[in-house]
């Protein structure tokens, strides 16, 4: 891979690392659930943000939830982590229901020093 694409996977690869098949990935981009950088030849690209989306997602399915739901949930979720910033963070005031949902890791880790 070119030093470019450096941390970029291609669909290969993520079909390994997720389990998920090229049909399953490439049907979950089009729903909007991922969406892979491109290459000049058109090829995908997946991130790792976007391979840790996808194991999500499969272990949400796995679990009983519909894709609508999946996609609602991981709407509202991005919304609030948009939300946050480090700086605004008071971890004394901050409940943590579950680890699962928390894909920032900053976050997470501010969270934690200072509980």
């Amino acid at each position: 891979m070119a030093s470019a694409e450096k941390g970029l996977y291609p669909i290969g690869t993520v079909e390994k690392k997720t389990g998920l098949s090229a049909r399953q990935i490439r049907y979950y981009e089009s729903m909007g659930l991922v969406n892979p950088v491109r290459t000049s030849g058109g090829q995908r690209r997946y991130t790792e943000n976007d391979v840790i989306r996808l194991i999500r997602i499969k272990q949400m399915k796995d679990s009983g939830f519909d894709l609508k739901t999946i996609k609602e949930k991981i709407l509202v979720f991005e919304q609030k982590l948009e939300e946050i910033s480090l700086s605004d963070i008071n971890p004394a005031q901050v409940k943590l229901s579950s680890l699962y949902p928390v894909s920032n890791r900053a976050v997470l880790m501010k969270l934690l020093e200072e509980k």
